[in-house]
């Protein structure tokens, strides 16, 4: 039994011994086998595509062995990348199409193919016709209260109507291609101020998107103002005038005379008009007009109307209409309601029709002192010419006559502007300012120039005569109403029609300008 046990162990050994020889002569195995090529595609075999704006079609490729894909629609696919990268042989693949402008749908074929690899993989991408998609305006506003109003929707193609805002609804709210009125309606308004509902029609080609405006309590006016508040006085004022706005607002007035501050707002306030001194002489009527500044909404200017007496005031009871003159064989004047020492002061017209008489800026009446320049069709008519005393506040006596040795004749002839003609008068420019003559008893003097249609006609000057002689110079006026002591206010100004007149003059405006 012994003996057995012995010879099986060593029989164990052996064949143990054996086995290890056995292992380590063994040679090495390879444990990354060579594998055959293989792509995998993870793309349809089909994807249809919008007409105008598609997605791009994505999809990847693993490989491993080199691929390449082959389009044959080049000219509006575009496949990127179009072959497998050196240090890559797996990509995402990104497909865009150009919009089809055809009425036709297309189609581009994709071919990939692997280096090794028999059966290549397609892809198609099928782009749909040009849509046929349109959609009109909508037929106005809906009231505040609630109402609807329509658009239409034309389409090849099924289309559906969405809206964010609740407070529309829509009958149809969806068609199958044709020509379709669609009614919106809505709900009366509970808001303050006018509202805005985006709508979308949309197709599985193309969409639209239109504005459905409601009006509500919105806001855009004048707060009433009678006569009274809406008369300015002739001398120029400013006057504030209330705007009930709950939109952007913004006010004008096509007349340079009116100024407004300000002239644009967000909210209900008030703006400043501003007129300066009326240049009219009759009352003069203005126009302002409110609008809506907000593009969105379509409102009706509002206007409010404003007026300014004139500075004038009628002698003898004129024929005046609007700011026309006229004279049936005698006289038509108007003069200031202010009196002016001294100043520029513009008279502009159109349409003079005089058959007979002048027009003539006549003083009578300002307190005993009177200028008189008379311009007409004959030469004795063209006169500038002064007259009268005034009784300083010292008691000295000041005659106000052209420079005759302290008298008071006071005519004095231009007939150098005889080439003027009377209806051809456009403008007129007096200034009478004040000046000082030396070597005379009284030092303050007065200087007066005449334009006539922008041509100077009369400087009171002992350097200006209307020739080469110096005897006809024009002398300066002796005595001052303006010097120091002088209680005297100044002239009116009376204008219009003198002599046996017979027409018209319109007088667009008469304009004083103080000297500075």
């Amino acid at each position: 039994m012994k003996t057995d046990s012995i010879f099986n162990l060593g029989a164990c050994v052996a064949a143990a011994m054996s086995l290890f020889s056995g292992c380590y002569e063994t040679p090495e195995i390879d444990s990354q086998p060579e594998q055959d090529p293989k792509i995998v595609v993870d793309a349809k075999s089909e994807y249809k595509v919008a007409s105008a704006s598609a997605d791009p079609v994505i999809f990847s490729i693993s490989s491993n062995t080199p691929w390449q894909i082959a389009n044959d629609a080049e000219d509006w696919c575009t496949v990127t990348p179009g072959a497998s990268a050196t240090s890559s042989l797996t990509a995402d693949i990104t497909v865009t199409v150009e919009d089809n402008l055809e009425s036709e749908p297309r189609t581009a074929t994709l071919t990939i193919t692997a280096d090794d690899v028999e059966e290549p993989v397609l892809v198609k991408i099928t782009q749909n016709a040009k849509s046929n998609l349109t959609v009109t305006s909508p037929s106005g506003m809906i009231d505040g209260n609630g109402g609807s109003v329509t658009f239409t929707v034309t389409s090849d193609l099924d289309w559906t109507i969405t809206s964010p805002q609740t407070w529309i609804s829509f009958s149809p709210a969806s068609g199958t291609g044709s020509k379709e009125p669609v009614t919106v309606t809505a709900s009366a308004s509970e808001g303050t101020s006018m509202r805005t509902a985006t709508v979308r029609i949309e197709t599985a080609e193309d969409f639209r998107t239109i504005s459905i405006v409601q009006d509500g309590p919105v806001t855009l006016a004048f707060a009433d103002a009678d006569e009274a508040a809406r008369t300015f006085g002739y001398a120029g004022e400013t006057k504030k005038f209330h705007i009930d706005a709950s939109m952007l607002w913004k006010v004008s007035c096509s007349d340079p005379d009116v100024t407004i501050t300000p002239n644009s707002g967000t909210t209900s306030g008030d703006i400043e008009v501003t007129l300066p001194y009326s240049k009219y002489i009759n009352d003069k009527t203005y126009t302002i007009t409110l609008e809506s500044d907000d593009e969105t909404i379509e409102m009706e200017p509002k206007t409010l109307t404003i007026i300014q007496k004139s500075f004038a005031l009628p002698v003898n009871t004129p024929d005046l209409d609007g700011f026309t003159l006229t004279a049936n064989g005698g006289t038509a004047y108007v003069k200031s309601q202010d009196y002016w020492k001294h100043g520029t002061f513009i008279w502009t017209f159109s349409d003079v029709n005089l058959s007979s008489g002048y027009f003539d800026i006549n003083n009578w009446g300002s307190g005993g002192i009177v200028l008189m320049i008379r311009f007409g069709g004959k030469t004795e008519n063209n006169l500038v010419g002064t007259k009268g005393t005034v009784t300083l506040s010292d008691g000295k006596v000041v005659y106000w006559s052209i420079d005759t040795g302290w008298s008071n004749g006071w005519e004095q002839d231009y007939p150098y502007t005889t080439d003027i003609d009377l209806n051809a008068l456009k403008t007129l420019k007096l200034e009478i300012k004040p000046a000082t003559r030396s070597g005379y008893s009284q030092n303050n003097v007065v200087s007066r120039k005449l334009w006539i249609n922008d041509v100077l006609v009369y400087e009171q000057s002992l350097e200006h005569h209307p020739d080469d002689n110096p005897a006809h110079a024009i002398p300066w006026c002796g005595g001052d109403i303006w010097q120091a002591g002088s209680n005297h206010p100044g002239l009116q100004y009376q204008f219009g029609i003198g002599g046996a007149g017979n027409g018209s003059i319109t007088i667009d405006s008469f304009e004083y300008k103080p000297i500075e």
